[in-house]
């Protein structure tokens, strides 16, 4: 037997684990009261165990059994004492009602269970607590009594030698040892779960290692109480370094999650978890005997994922003893930091699955190169700034400090009592943060729409009209080209010809292409200026030349048919775990969305690779915050939208994304907390609608479930910073910028409490041929965040209008109206789909097309609009008018 496998006790030695735990609680107090409460933390034990066996199929399954069987001891001790007791009566009820549930565990382990249980001792009196946490143990919420809820996957028995790693995921904690094997043998990610001081100041000696500070996850479930996994991503996108935000982007990849702190958890090299538990249960510590640290954290890593490729394959563990055990165990060439400062020094060797098993060599700390700076690319004011750039090898000044938008010195004087209202500056201290400029704010007329980037039939602006003639886009709007199915392919291809179908897309990559006999000629390299080679979180152009040589191709086998298999191959081993790679059925949501986030990342010019910078962009002091509470949601929005632009600017950002706001209202004091994010794909629920054959929908009624008011209570409830306290609150979305390419995906697959995925096949009415108009749901000038603020504390019209005169508009001017070019369809289930779409194509007068139907290869001309308006639609491409 290797390190690398593990034992599962049998039988007698599981019965013999628990008679020792019994001997052992009863040894230390006969008290009634202390037996009850004795009881009741195992049952709390035992509950969550189950819980992890209903939503995985697999728990810790021996923790489960010594608790059951140590309860029943101790039940029989506290029938002996007081019998007739109303509480030792419940209590035995509540154990009584976990039988089902104890012989699943039995069976699994594959002992028998043909003793009784036998009492150990005697004692008196019941406290008053105890009868709160009994009734929480039969409380319906997540209750998994005589009746349990059928899991995710079926438990199977399991005994004998297992590997090591799989043991890891039963139990849902690894030993110092048990881990120092596993890094030797399988692919790990470690999560030091701590404020980035403690992580940059000593941490496990291992390069596969992020650092999230608890801090993060608790502020965005405060902020999102229902957040996923993807929320968590696009948080610690602007604050964790780019190589963590990459090792975290690819945690499907890893075999096994481990998350650690400072010292959480038994210590020692292979510390017993029967005694641990059990002196913990003596001490009468409630307080994470059955729960972590780390729950919230591993809840969103494991359930709550936005897309079901996003499931890790196992449940993370955590470390026993945290960073400071495994000190302990292993020493001081176990432990390495980050140090931040160019340092000239021999690399040592990392930890690796080759290193030594009797000692962990030290790891190379974490370096910046010699010479390298973290200076971003020059902010530009708009992308008539941004297409005629030409890189170069040094950064350039830029004319004022980010500080200056939200500083009151940027700020024309004050016209009225209402205006007195100042926005301050970012007073978080960062290294050479003053030294790097930002973006100039030079006054834009209010009625000015902004240089940005735009094709017809939306006037383009002076800067660069001149670069698209009116062949290049009838042509780029005729083609058709079908996409041949590689094998389940077809989420990749409906998304393909809905892309291919974007003028500022296609625009922007061939600037001067007329025909496909152009092509050649076509100055279509352009683009591979604007690839940032240097942002670690793209694919250094890779992906971004294979979309261009795909659009190419299809544009030269127009009324043909073209074999993606090129692309799809970079796709797959550019995506995370190699996801795309596969032959599996896969969500075109999930596509498009890595696809956007990849050409993004390719083409960013702002790139900031100093993590402390980052954090000081992307986070707001708590001034700052109260400040923008009162701010009007325009002067807002305005503010947010150029402070996410100082690490987010490329044509996928001017082109597809939009902005919406999040209020939390506590409804006990009142107060808000908001905060701005940033979109490409607008993802609206849809309603529930009673009766057997329920009426259809429409993209309306979508919209108005986004933006209703949403009551949190429950377990929802939200942290209130005013209260100090969980309280019913409510949550409010508003759509505050509206893009030039607007992306609606209709939620139609949901999760269940088991992670099961169902659809919903409601017919969804939208405009097709009509004009779909957003300005009502775009909050104009005067709009206030804050409705409950007294009139004398709102800024005047006049004094926001003049704010807003100072910062760049970016197209964000009424009216909002759209005309629909792409559906994406969805037939069938999660695994046994199909998916085609509808893509509206310019007529000639050779050949009608108009709306054109794409089943991957095949393609049908001239669809009728009742043809377009399916039931099936899963994903709506608008473009503004």
């Amino acid at each position: 037997m290797t390190s690398e496998v593990a034992r599962l006790r049998n039988d007698e030695e599981l019965r013999q684990v628990a008679t020792k735990m019994a001997h052992k609680l009863l040894f230390h107090t006969k008290k009634l009261s202390s037996l009850l409460s004795y009881v009741i933390t195992l049952l709390e034990v035992f509950k969550r165990e189950i819980q992890r066996n209903t939503k995985l199929g697999y728990c810790d399954c021996e923790l489960a059994f010594v608790c059951y069987k140590v309860a029943g001891v101790l039940c029989t001790e506290c029938e002996k004492q007081d019998k007739n007791s109303d509480l030792v009566k419940a209590t035995r009820d509540t154990y009584d009602l976990k039988k089902h549930d104890y012989a699943t565990i039995s069976a699994v382990l594959g002992v028998s269970d043909n003793d009784r249980q036998k009492s150990v001792g005697n004692g008196q009196a019941l406290e008053a607590d105890l009868l709160a946490r009994f009734q929480n143990l039969k409380s319906p919420s997540g209750s998994t009594d005589s009746v349990a809820t059928k899991p995710k996957y079926e438990s199977r028995h399991i005994s004998g030698d297992i590997p090591l790693i799989d043991y890891a995921k039963l139990k849902g904690c690894v030993t110092a040892s048990e881990l120092h094997d596993l890094i030797r043998s399988f692919k790990i990610l470690l999560i030091d779960f701590r404020a980035s001081k403690d992580h940059n100041y000593n941490h496990i000696n291992y390069p596969e290692i992020v650092n999230i500070e608890p801090s993060q996850v608790n502020n965005l479930i405060a902020q999102v109480p229902n957040c996923s996994d993807m929320d968590l991503e696009q948080k610690l996108s602007h604050i964790i370094p780019d190589a963590h935000l990459s090792r975290f982007k690819n945690r499907t990849s890893y075999e096994l999650i481990v998350i650690y702190n400072f010292n959480f958890g038994p210590t020692g090299a292979n510390p017993n978890r029967f005694d641990a538990l059990c002196e913990r249960v003596i001490a009468g510590s409630r307080d994470r005997i059955s729960s972590t640290p780390f729950d919230d954290l591993i809840d969103i890593l494991m359930f709550r994922n936005k897309f079901p490729g996003h499931t890790l394959s196992r449940y993370p563990c955590f470390l026993a003893g945290g960073v400071s055990n495994w000190f302990e165990v292993f020493g001081k060439e176990s432990i390495t930091r980050t140090i931040t400062d160019p340092v000239l020094q021999r690399p040592p060797a990392s930890l690796s699955r080759e290193g030594s098993t009797k000692a962990i060599p030290t790891r190379r700390p974490s370096l910046k190169p010699v010479g390298e700076t973290h200076h971003s690319s020059p902010y530009l004011k708009n992308f008539g700034d941004y297409l005629s750039t030409v890189k170069s090898g040094s950064p350039r000044p830029v004319d004022s400090s980010f500080s200056q938008i939200t500083s009151t010195a940027s700020l024309p004087a004050k016209t009225s009592p209402s205006s007195s209202v100042s926005i301050p500056a970012n007073q978080r201290p960062t290294k050479n943060l003053s030294t790097r400029n930002a973006p100039s704010v030079k006054s834009t007329p209010s009625n000015n729409v902004g240089a940005s980037y735009s094709p017809k039939p939306t006037p383009p602006s002076s800067s660069n009209g001149s670069m698209r003639a009116q062949d290049t886009t009838t042509f780029l709007e005729q083609y058709t080209t079908g996409l041949t199915n590689l094998g389940n392919s077809c989420y990749m291809n409906c998304i393909l010809q809905c892309l291919g179908a974007t003028p500022q897309l296609t625009g922007f990559f061939f600037p001067s292409l007329s025909s496909s006999a152009s092509l050649e000629n076509s100055a279509v390299q352009s683009y591979r200026q604007h690839i940032n080679v240097n942002n670690r979180l793209g694919t250094k152009g890779i992906l971004t030349t294979n979309f261009v040589n795909l659009l190419k191709n299809m544009f030269a086998s127009t009324g043909s048919y073209f074999t993606p298999s090129e692309f799809k191959t970079v796709m797959g081993s550019l995506s995370p775990s190699k996801q795309f790679a596969t032959y599996d059925q896969q969500d075109c949501i999930e596509f498009l969305e890595f696809l956007l986030d990849r050409l993004h990342e390719d083409l960013n010019q702002m790139v900031i690779s100093d993590p402390e910078e980052k954090r000081a962009i992307s986070e707001l002091t708590p001034e700052q915050e109260k400040t923008r509470e009162i701010l009007p949601v325009r002067l807002a929005s305005t503010i947010e939208w150029e402070r996410y632009l100082k690490l987010n600017f490329s044509i996928i950002v001017d082109f597809f994304q939009g902005q919406y706001s999040s209020q939390l209202r506590c409804l006990i004091c009142g107060a808000t907390s908001t905060t701005y994010n940033a979109f490409s794909i607008l993802s609206l629920p849809i309603p529930n609608r009673l009766g057997s054959s329920p009426p259809a929908l429409s993209l309306d009624d979508c919209l108005n479930a986004f933006v209703t008011t949403e009551l949190l209570d429950d377990d929802n409830k939200w942290f209130c910073p005013q209260c100090k306290k969980r309280t019913k609150s409510t949550k409010k979305l508003t759509i505050t910028r509206l893009p030039q390419v607007l992306i609606v995906h209709f939620k139609r697959f949901k999760i269940s409490p088991t992670g099961q995925f169902s659809k919903l096949d409601t017919f969804i009415k939208y405009p097709v041929n009509q004009v779909l108009d957003l300005t009502s749901y775009w909050p104009p000038v005067g709009t206030s965040v804050n409705e409950s603020m007294a009139s004398s504390e709102i800024m005047s019209i006049e004094r926001e209008q003049q704010v807003l005169s100072t910062l760049p508009t970016r197209n964000q001017v009424p009216p909002f109206r759209y005309k629909l070019f792409g559906v994406a369809n969805h037939f069938g289930n999660l695994t046994t789909g199909h998916y085609t779409s509808y893509v509206r194509k310019k007529s000639d007068a050779k050949k009608t097309r108009e709306w054109c139907y794409f089943d991957d290869s095949k393609v049908t001309y001239n669809c009728k609009e009742s043809q377009v308006m399916n039931k099936n639609a899963y994903c709506l491409f608008y473009q503004r008018i």
